[in-house]
Formats: structure tokens, sequence, C-alpha cells
């Protein structure tokens, strides 16, 4: 009941609740780990300098330009030098609040929420910068002033209004009420497509950035002609690695790409016709791609019932080689009407799928802010992916994932009612945890009669091989293969679902999942009694460890997991930390069960384990570092069918 009581003070102050402090933003950075960050820093350095060094030698011998921009006013430019020839990124061009229903959760909507971003950052990458002065962006203060930076506003030749239609899209306060973005009261910093993931990874790491928008990428064809090698064409390439290696680096950012608008387009020795058109960056494991919805039809009744989903025909269909879910998700990019750069009071309206990415980049960020309300923290990126993509709504011609829209026409009502729930103990779980080499975390929910069972496993993925010039490589890209599986009493195992690979038209089946990592069961019509959710893996764990994210929603879910009831109700202490030569740990014990503790090394191997059946209410004890070495160890505390894993650094 207190925290009952506590959410409803939230819901009534929440203009008044600061987001993403100088506080919060510190403590997102220092769980990163600085010296691994500084020595990707320095290989993205490395690599920048030797593709700009191709670059600037071909355009020099051939006398051409760098950028140029076609009869339609959409920039190319060169990106890479392949083969002898120049490969061009461009800008994926080709009423979206109510279509994601991110309207329900905005200042006046139904939920009563209203979030509008307030206090909260983001970023975009794109072909030129915003135009900051647009009266969109300027705040309302008595002497106005820009919720827009451009730190690369000095580029040349740039698309500025694309880039403006694209921050205006995410954070355009609503001077013209029809061109209000997502998060109209958030800021944002707008940054040239140069050095993209270097600049993400620093403001990733140094500024606690939660959420950035890259609405371009390279296009299969440029003027009729094939622009990407077919190779590229789905391969998890250098770029891809280079992407995943940013997310596993900063766990709480999560990079939101456009899917493209290669859709109707065509070339020769894909890996299924009219499909496997996603290239570089959007074919990586820990972003989020956006797949561009046709303006789909929500219900006016105030439910935000979808009532009709098509994909517009320009989006560009998935999967990747491997056969993973992509695009991860589908959003409104049809018809969108926003601020230009023409002049402070410009606006157009424009369609691709360089819309449909910035309309989830804002929305996100509402959730993350929401989320941070009710608990105080922020989401790691694997939860809040994890989360839109389990409360999608599904296209209806059948069920699951597909190549074209991904889990689903994305629906923040949902989502938002998720996290609460999650925050009253209700209908919905949000877990974060660490799985340890062999270990099997299990969970039981309970439900009623004829109700839906679902849960989503998601976790940040350590980066993979990259696959440069290899055509249609079915080689899994995923490096920790976890499980998830959902049993009932009798044992009936339920699996998640996964793409065909040998028939990519075809409709999605479940089984054994060995290359996508996020992984949903959907148990519909279940019996009414209780399940147990097992998480485990396959293999060896890359670095000793990893970090995932579960998502679990019933309409009548009983259930005990939560990470804060577990670690904030057993009021589980640890100090000091760092620790030098001794460590304290004191935590009030859930059950009569017996309590199992580990110290657990970064290769995964148990250096320290106890076992009690102490049934006193406080358990506590001190543990002796003295004959351990210097570095990262995880405090592990098993009981019942609960599972903690807490990070300790020894000096």
């Amino acid at each position: 009941m207190k925290r009952l009581i506590l959410l409803a003070g939230i819901l009534l102050t929440t203009n008044t609740i600061l987001a993403q402090t100088e506080t919060e933003k510190k403590a997102i950075t220092n769980a990163y780990n600085t010296s691994k960050i500084d020595a990707l820093k320095k290989r993205l350095e490395a690599s920048n300098k030797t593709i700009e060094k191709e670059i600037v030698d071909y355009i020099t011998a051939h006398n051409i330009e760098r950028k140029y921009k076609d009869e339609n006013g959409t920039l190319f430019q060169i990106k890479y030098i392949l083969d002898g020839k120049p490969v061009y990124v461009s800008t994926d061009n080709a009423a979206e609040a109510i279509s994601t229903r991110t309207n329900f959760l905005h200042n006046g909507g139904g939920l009563g929420l209203n979030l509008e971003g307030q206090n909260m950052h983001v970023a975009t990458w794109d072909g030129g910068p915003t135009l900051s002065t647009h009266q969109e962006f300027l705040d309302d203060a008595t002497v106005p002033s820009s919720r827009v930076t451009t730190p690369d506003s000095s580029a040349s030749n740039g698309e500025s209004n694309h880039s403006t239609h694209v921050s205006g899209t995410i954070v355009a306060k609503g001077t013209q009420a029809a061109a209000k973005g997502m998060a109209p009261q958030a800021t944002l910093t707008s940054f040239d497509w140069d050095n993209d993931s270097l600049e993400a990874l620093d403001q990733a790491t140094t500024n606690g950035l939660l959420l950035s928008n890259h609405s371009y990428g390279i296009p299969v064809s440029v003027n009729g002609s094939q622009n990407a090698p077919t190779w590229m064409m789905g391969n998890y390439n250098s770029e891809a690695v280079a992407w995943d290696e940013v997310a596993y680096n900063a766990p709480y950012y999560l990079m939101v790409a456009s899917a493209g608008n290669d859709g109707s387009n065509t070339y020769t020795g894909g890996t299924a016709n009219n499909y496997d058109k996603l290239t570089t960056n959007k074919n990586s494991k820990n972003n989020l791609v956006v797949a561009n919805a046709n303006n789909p039809l929500i219900n006016p009744n105030g439910s935000g019932q979808m009532l009709n989903l098509f994909i517009n025909t320009s989006s560009s269909q998935g999967p990747s080689d491997d056969g993973r879910v992509k695009p991860d998700i589908t959003a409104d990019g049809t018809d969108v009407y926003s601020p230009i750069s023409s002049t402070n009071a410009s606006y157009d309206s424009y369609t691709g799928t360089s819309m449909s990415a910035p309309n989830t980049t804002g929305t996100l960020l509402l959730l993350q802010q929401y989320y941070n309300q009710l608990n105080g923290r922020y989401m790691k990126s694997s939860s809040l992916k994890g989360l839109v993509c389990h409360t999608a709504d599904d296209n209806g011609s059948s069920p699951g994932p597909d190549p074209i829209f991904g889990w689903g026409l994305l629906n923040a009502k949902v989502s938002a009612e998720a996290i609460e729930q999650d925050a009253t103990d209700g209908a919905a779980k949000i877990f974060e945890s660490t799985l340890t080499p062999s270990q099997t975390f299990t969970t039981q929910v309970t439900i009623l009669d004829g109700e839906k069972l679902s849960a989503t496993l998601c976790w940040t993925d350590p980066a993979g091989t990259a696959k440069d010039n290899q055509i249609n490589s079915t080689t899994p890209a995923l490096v920790n293969d976890l499980d998830l599986r959902i049993t009932d009493a009798s044992n009936t195992a339920y699996l998640p679902w996964k793409l065909q690979l040998s028939n990519i038209q075809g409709v999605a089946v479940k089984g054994d999942n060995i290359v996508d990592n996020i992984e949903r069961v959907d148990i519909n019509n279940a019996p009414a009694g209780t399940y147990t959710i097992t998480i485990s893996h396959k293999g060896a764990l890359t670095n000793g460890l990893q970090d995932y994210s579960l998502i679990v929603t019933g309409k009548s879910l009983s259930s005990t997991l939560s990470t804060d009831q577990f670690e904030t109700a057993n009021n589980l202490s640890l100090w000091p930390n760092p620790a030098n030569e001794t460590l304290n740990y004191s935590f009030k014990s859930v059950s009569e069960g017996k309590v199992k503790i580990s110290l657990i090394d970064i290769q995964g191997r148990e250096v320290f384990t106890k076992e009690s059946i102490d049934n006193t209410p406080l358990i506590d004890g001190q543990l002796d570092l003295s004959g351990y070495s210097k570095g990262l160890y995880f405090f592990s505390i098993q009981q019942g069918t609960s599972t903690i894993n807490k990070k300790v650094i020894i000096k």
C-alpha cells in the first residue's frame, strides 16, 4: 500500500520532478568501464582515419564532389570506398503521436501522466545541422533560447531541412499543433553523421546519453543503380560490429536507426526475392531498427486499440543474413508534418523511415522518463528495447515477428501501463539481472484461466565477428546464446518465436532460437495455474557473465519477480565498495530456504562460496579479500528461486 500511495503522489507532481539530473548522469557513466571505453575510442578513431584517407584519395584522383543533392533535395555523401568504387550514405526519406499512442502520455493524455520530456535529453546524428532557431525549438522564457544545440553546425553542404524535420519530430513544442513532437519539452543535441559511432560513444559515456536517432544509411540503390555491394545487404559488417561495441560498453544507451527506404527496389543475390535490404548498422544486434507504417488506424474511442496496420511500400525489409528479426519494430513515418530549415517558421510533410525512427526515439525518451519517476533510476537499453518489442501490436496477418514489421507497431500506452504495473507490483514485471557461467535462473508466476502470458528476454550481446565481403552468411552473429523457456505444471515447455531462415516469406515458428538476442514466449489462453520461467545459456559466456532483462505480463499476473523487491526490501548492503581487505554484507531473509553466498570473478569462477540454513531474519558477515586479485567481482545471493548479483570492486 505504501508504494501505491507513493505512486499516486508521483503522478500528481509529474511536472515538478526532475529527470536526468547531473547526479543521475554521473550514476550512469560511473557504471561504465573507462579503460575499455578508451580502448574502443582509439580503435574507432583509427578506423575513421583509414576510411577518411581512402575517401580523400579517391575524390582527389577522380575529381568528384564528396557530397551532392539529387533533384529531390536528398543528400548523398561518400561513406566508403569499396572495391575501388564509392558507396554513398543518404538520408532515409521517401498525426504519428496518435498511431504510436504517445499522445496518451502527453499533458492531458488519457493516462494522466503529463510526460513531455521535461528535463530529458536526446541526440540526433544526421546529414547536417538542425536549424536551432526555429520557433518550434525555442523555450517559453521571457527571452526565449533554443532547446537545440548544434556542435557540428559548421558542416558544409549539410541537409538542414532533413535534420530539422527529424529533430522536430522528436522535440518540436507544437507552436503549430500538427507539428508537435513526441517529447516537446526535451532538449536535443544535433550532430552531423561524420564520426557518428565515436561521437555517440563519447556522449553516452561522458554525458549519460540514453537515446539517439539515426535517420540515414547506405541505400541499396541510388538513381536506379545499385549503390551497396551485394554482400552488404543483411551483412553483419564492421560498422554493425562497431555499433554493438558502443552499446555493450554503454549498456544504458540505445541507438535508434531507420530501416531505410528500399522497399520497392530490387537487386540480384539476396537471401529471398524482395527481402534482405538492410545495410551496415541496421544489422547490429543491440540497436532498435524501425520500419515505416502507412498511417495506421487507431480507434478514436480512447482505448488506443489498433484497428489496422499496413506497411509503407518504401520501407526496407529484413531480415539479417543469419535470420535475426530486423527491423525490430514499426512506427508511423508517412506524411509526417514537422519543421524544416527554410525559415524559422517553415514546415513540410515528409515520408520515410527517417520519420518513423524519430517518432520512436521521442516516444522511448518518455518511457525512460516515466520509469525514472517511478523507480528513481533508468532502464538499461535491453529493458527498454525488450519492453517496446514485448508490447508492440502485431500486424495481425500472422502471429509472431516478421522481417517487414519486426515485432509490430510501437504502442507507448501499453508500454507505460507495464511500467506502472511493475512499479505497483501489478500485472507486469520488468527485471534486470546477470547470468553467470552454468547458472540457471528460474522464477514462478501464477495466472487465471484463459489469459495470455508473455515473457520477453533481451540482452546487450558482446560484438560478434565482422563478415565483410561474405555473401548471405548464415553464421550467427550472436555471441552469448541465452535461452528463455516457460513450463507449466505438467512440465510442458513453451518455446520462443524465431524466423525461418529457409523460408523467409513464411510465418514465424516456435523453437530454439540461436540467433536473436531478444526472445519472446507467448502462451495464448493459458490454463490457470503456476508457470515456471527459466533463463539459461548455451556454451561459455564471453566475458564471464551476461546482463539481461526480463519482461513478463499477464492480465492477473501474480509473481514475486522484482529486482527492487529482492534488493531493496531485503536491505542488501555491501560496504566498503570498492573494497580493500574486507567486504561486509548484510541483508534480510525473505524465506526459510537456505541461502548461498558466492563471490564470482570476471571469468565466472566461484572464488568463495558459503551456504547457510540460518533462518534468522538478518544474515550478515564479512569476507576476507586479502587473498584475491584486484578487479571486478560479483557478490551473488541465491535464496529460493531468487538470485541477485551485485558488482564489487577489489582495489
